[in-house]
């Protein structure tokens, strides 16, 4: 049984077998007897055998462990590149890849699951002999195959589907070298620091990394992770309810090497990256002349002119298909100073498929390239950068992402680094409060509370290396969290093991210095605190064990806290990273969100995602006779006056959470009496659509006989069923604010009929 909140939820009665046109179905209780019901529809198999088509155009582009599949693609004019999905399922939707190492057999599959690999269900690298076959549906034109060894022999099948599942062309079949890293190895020798995330899954390497989340950031969905596809993940989920206030989520990835820009020197900053495609998710990287765990500028909208800090920031940022380029002033005002149509530029955004970022950054302006091709040259002008240190952070950024019936996204990238000369030499061990979960404590005298963290560090801090000297600092973050005004008076203090240090003011460094920047506690705030100097076998601020941080102010918000330790090269000790001391959340653990599914007609009234929101249960359909109701699973029509062009890259929180589509296998409608409970649930027509293989999009016409029904109101509903089990989500606007992530996948949202026969 699947349940939703307020009561909706749906019996799971199963299809057992279909004889003479009449399905039979096993009551779910146990023992529960074998029962026919001639009034329920089962859709057969399309009549009569496909013609198939030609077969698909298909371009490889090797990479560094990945190539990249374009199938019947225009690359130069990718919009509008739709599928017109005909209401009898026999359009074509998609496409089935199917790849496999040399000396492999392609009928021993092993399916992608719902993300195309980056849901955990890749398993470990493919390596050359290896009999294993991999194969994944998607409505996309363009995908990455992923992980790949380098310059072994492959070979890929690409077959196009229909919206039933059937193999509707002829076969694309190549032979490949696997991965090619000759960029990503160029690269490597090219710039100062580079980190192409070749690591097990898990974490990021922590001496680089450092991670950090603000209050209206969902604590299950703060990630940044490595997959077993040798790339990272960074994602963001809002948190919607709970005692924090915003509605702007922020997970963020500080680089721990900052980049020195110089006059007349433009600096070389390279990434892979795709865009987040949901409407309210944005990325940004920041070069901030300070160091921030996150970032102030949030607005996400960016407006020219609006403020925050820090100031004097260079800042790239994603959204959708725009790239642009801003420079935050030395006021903390931003403006933009350039920007680019990705998919008009020929370079298009399609989620999990990253694409080559190429900057060159000076003081007096920006070129940037994406796979080789520019996209901007743009002077500054008079709003030139100052010289100096940068910090990078990346900065995901969610505005209430429920609305975007997404309650988490992914941003997915690889290949970051820069060149110029080295800044900063040292090494930093970095040890947290915890990884999984929220560590946010309010410290306030009116209630005397003063809260206590604690940090665990296994490791003797002080260097190994004699006349070494390291630095130990107390870091965290400020950030209200609530309503209240953020209020630091003198003599508020941090005890670190007993010993007593000030808390710091918040930091506004712009010129001149304008206090209206440091509103009232709602920005986060980066503070850090010298805990004092370590030797070598000397005394160390730091305890082998644990370690107690407590704060003792008059009012502020505390979260993110770690430990830094600075150690000059060559004499930095035994490390243990915190992945080896706290538990380490992946992608695989989180709730799967499953296909998007929702009514499209009921006869000629269009049912759009936003009347059925909006207007239920208010509204009710009347249908008498034999009705078309028309339902779409696992992506979204262009427009209602268009039902049959279905968007690609699809507007789906399955494929913008997990990375790809699992296909579906099957679509179900069902109907109970208005107010009915659970029990009164009946499925009254199914669509198998796993033919050939499991349906990348779905559009289908039921034609459902209501004389067979008695008179009166009716609740009517549509539930899609993944390839790998997954329960559909509901496609209708806002319905994400409706459940809590964990049950939205089978829950599902009904449309009132009344038949009147």
């Amino acid at each position: 049984m699947a349940t939703s909140t307020g009561g909706n939820a749906f019996m799971g009665t199963g299809v057992v077998g279909v004889s003479g046109g009449l399905a039979q179905f096993r009551d779910p209780a146990p023992g529960g007897e074998l029962r026919r019901f001639s009034r329920w529809i089962i859709t057969s198999p399309s009549a009569g055998p496909l013609a198939l088509g030609t077969a698909p155009v298909v371009r490889v582009l090797r990479d560094d462990r990945v190539a990249t599949l374009e199938m019947d693609y225009n690359a130069d004019s990718p919009w509008g590149q739709f599928w017109s999905v005909g209401a009898d399922g026999r359009s074509d939707a998609g496409f089935r890849v199917t790849w496999w190492p040399d000396g492999a057999s392609p009928a021993a599959m092993v399916s992608m699951g719902a993300c195309g690999g980056c849901h955990g269900a890749c398993g470990r690298a493919m390596v050359p002999g290896e009999e294993v076959a991999r194969t994944l549906v998607t409505p996309s034109r363009r995908v990455q195959l992923q992980p790949l060894a380098n310059q072994a022999t492959y070979h890929v099948r690409v077959e196009r589907l229909n919206a039933l599942g059937e193999v509707t062309s002829l076969p694309t079949e190549m032979t490949f070298a696997g991965g090619d890293e000759t960029r990503v190895t160029a690269l490597r020798a090219a710039m100062t620091y580079f980190d192409d995330f070749n690591l097990p899954e898990g974490p990021a390497d922590e001496k680089l990394w450092n991670n950090a989340h603000s209050t209206s950031t969902d604590p299950r969905y703060n990630l940044f992770f490595i997959n077993s596809q040798f790339h990272a993940h960074t994602l963001n989920g809002t948190q919607t309810s709970g005692p924090h206030v915003g509605d702007k989520s922020q997970t963020a990835q500080r680089f721990r090497k900052p980049i020195l820009l110089e006059t007349g020197v433009r600096r070389r900053i390279v990434f892979d990256m795709d865009s987040p495609m949901s409407p309210r998710s944005v990325w940004y990287l920041d070069l901030n002349p300070i160091a921030r765990d996150l970032t102030g500028h949030a607005d996400f909208f960016d407006e020219d002119g609006v403020k925050g800090l820090p100031a004097g920031v260079v800042r790239m940022r994603s959204q959708g298909q725009i790239f642009s380029v801003h420079l935050i002033g030395d006021d903390g005002a931003s403006h933009k100073v350039a920007s680019v149509d990705m998919e008009a530029a020929g370079v298009q955004v399609i989620p999990n498929v990253r694409r080559a970022f190429d900057v060159r950054l000076g003081t007096d302006g920006v070129e940037v390239f994406i796979d080789g091709k520019r996209v901007i040259n743009q002077s500054f002008g008079g709003a030139t950068v100052r010289p100096g240190a940068y910090e990078f952070l990346w900065s995901s950024i969610g505005y209430n992402t429920t609305k975007d019936n997404n309650p988490y996204f992914l941003l997915h990238w690889d290949n970051f680094g820069f060149d110029g000369p080295v800044v900063d030499p040292r090494v930093v061990h970095n040890y947290v409060t915890q990884i999984a979960g929220d560590d946010y404590q309010k410290s306030n005298r009116w209630s005397s509370t003063f809260p206590t963290f604690t940090v665990r560090i296994p490791d003797d801090s002080r260097p190994v290396a004699a006349n070494a000297t390291a630095e130990a600092w107390l870091v965290c973050t400020y950030q209200q969290g609530d309503f209240s005004p953020f209020s630091l008076r003198a003599g508020d203090h941090v005890l670190v093991n007993g010993v007593s240090y000030p808390l710091p003011a918040r930091v506004n460094n712009s010129t001149p210095g304008d206090p209206a920047l440091l509103d009232w506690g709602g920005s986060p705030d980066t503070a850090r605190i010298k805990l004092g100097d370590i030797v070598q076998d000397g005394v160390s601020p730091l305890r082998v064990g644990d370690n107690t941080v407590q704060f003792f102010a008059d009012n502020i918000g505390i979260s993110n806290v770690h430990l830094e330790i600075f150690y000059p090269p060559g004499s930095a000790p035994a490390y243990t990273p915190p992945a080896a001391i706290h538990h380490f959340p992946m992608h695989a653990e989180l709730p799967q969100l499953g296909p998007p599914a929702r009514l499209a007609f009921i006869g000629n009234v269009e049912i759009s995602a936003a009347s059925a929101a909006i207007e239920a249960p208010e509204v009710i359909h009347a249908i008498s006779g034999t009705t078309r109701i028309e339902v779409i699973a696992g992506g979204d029509p262009w427009a209602g006056w268009a039902p049959d062009l279905m968007v690609t890259p699809a507007r789906s929180a399955e494929l913008w959470s997990s990375g790809g589509t699992a296909g579906i296998r099957s679509v179900e409608l069902f109907m109970r009496p208005k107010g009915g409970g659970v029990g009164t649930s009946k499925r009254i027509a199914v669509l198998t659509t796993q033919r050939d293989g499991p349906a990348p999009l779905v559009r289908h016409a039921f034609e459902v006989d209501t004389r067979t029904f008695a008179n009166g109101e009716y609740e009517l509903f549509v539930l899609a069923t993944a390839a790998n089990g997954a329960k559909s989500h509901p496609l209708y606007d806002n319905s994400a604010a409706r459940w809590d992530s964990t049950e939205w996948s089978g829950a599902y949202y009904p449309v009132n009929i009344r038949i009147t026969n």
